[in-house]
């Protein structure tokens, strides 16, 4: 008897799984390609170094993404992502469940949430500005603490008396910034707890504006004992706004942000290299550019980034350490014929590293790359 009521359940249970399945589709991209780079490292009018290095070099690129969706009886969608890149390693995954007009949520690690939408929204032909230099701006690191382990919620669009509005909502529990694993939830973080982030996009005709905003609370003040000017709130704070407007085949794009780590410690000397992850005080950034399209196939931009590092330390006698900017320009072009595309770009970096004596940097890139 017991033998036959564990068939009956077993049937019961497979009978139960098959009716919840839906049907769906899976399928399989990718792109391939070289890449030649040289770096050159010159001198600087502020450092006492001479002379210079370059570095020159040929790669490779492959990425392969795997996608699958599927249609839920009441006409939801639920649809998932996975790219593994030259390393055979994963750099993204992600499930994102759109729920018709009432928008999507997606969860995953590696997509940069929603603070991959204004990391650098200006136009370019290629790759953003800062793609190109060998210093990791502030710019890039918009909304960076909330990129794995959080919630990221994604408005439909919004009819607005002719405009087009949308935002996005995250809320991370744990802002570690540790990749999740399969059922996993986030590592706690030494000294960060939750975060959240706002971003806002309106469209009008050729013009786009938008704002985002993000905070991550700390644990503890303990680490953050007061400077020589007061204590810091501890929070970490990512802002900024962008505009830009298309006219025909010319697009213009302007951008301004600020990024706040909370990190309280003495004054810094403007001639040390500094990192977004480390140094104590504030980055501003201002991002422009301009990207002509001549035709379907072939497209030029220029842009400029200036992010200028504030301390926010005074010594002993009330004078405060001079900022010191980081500045980069950027000449880029693209070519397609249909599935292979001729790409590259010239960056020149000022102060690499929000750093007066450090040498100058440029660095140029060809790349070929086919799409299958």
């Amino acid at each position: 008897m017991n033998k036959l009521k564990k068939i009956g359940l077993t049937a019961l249970g497979t009978t139960l799984v098959a009716s919840s399945a839906f049907a769906g589709e899976l399928s399989v991209t990718g792109d391939a390609g070289y890449t030649w780079s040289s770096e050159s490292v010159g001198g600087n009018a502020a450092t006492t170094t001479t002379g210079s290095a370059t570095n020159d070099g040929v790669g490779f690129n492959h990425d392969v993404s795997f996608s699958g969706s599927g249609e839920l009886d009441n006409g939801w969608t639920v649809a998932t992502g996975m790219t593994i890149v030259e390393d055979s390693s994963l750099s993204s995954s992600n499930v994102k469940l759109t729920m018709g007009s009432m928008g999507s949520i997606q969860i995953g690690n590696g997509t940069g949430g929603t603070g991959a939408s204004f990391d650098g929204v200006t136009p370019y032909a290629y790759e953003e500005n800062h793609d190109g230099m060998k210093t990791s701006t502030a710019i890039d690191n918009m909304g960076a603490l909330l990129g794995n382990g959080g919630i990221d919620y994604y408005s439909p669009s919004i009819d607005l008396m002719g405009a087009t509005a949308s935002f996005m909502y995250n809320y991370t529990p744990e802002a570690s910034a540790a990749a999740v694993g399969e059922g996993g939830v986030s590592t706690s973080h030494a000294s960060f707890a939750s975060g959240q982030a706002l971003g806002i996009n309106l469209s009008y005709a050729g013009l786009s504006v938008g704002a985002y905003g993000a905070e991550v609370s700390r644990d503890s003040l303990g680490a953050k004992a007061a400077t020589t000017t007061g204590t810091k709130s501890g929070d970490a704070f990512d802002g900024t706004w962008f505009a830009k407007y298309t006219a025909g085949p010319v697009s213009f794009g302007y951008q301004t942000g600020e990024l706040d780590r909370g990190i309280a410690g003495a004054a810094a000397a403007n001639t040390g290299a500094k990192t977004v992850a480390a140094a104590a005080g504030n980055f501003e950034s201002e991002l422009m550019s301009i990207a002509f399209n001549v035709n379907e196939n072939l497209s030029f931009s220029w842009s400029e980034l200036e992010e200028t590092y504030d301390d926010q330390s005074n010594v002993a006698n009330g004078t405060e350490i001079a900022d010191v900017a980081m500045e980069s320009t950027s000449i880029q072009f693209a070519y397609t014929m249909g599935s292979m595309s001729i790409k590259g770009y010239q960056t020149d970096t000022d102060n690499p590293g929000w750093d007066s004596n450090a040498q100058s940097d440029e660095v140029t890139e060809l790349a070929v790359n086919f799409a299958f």
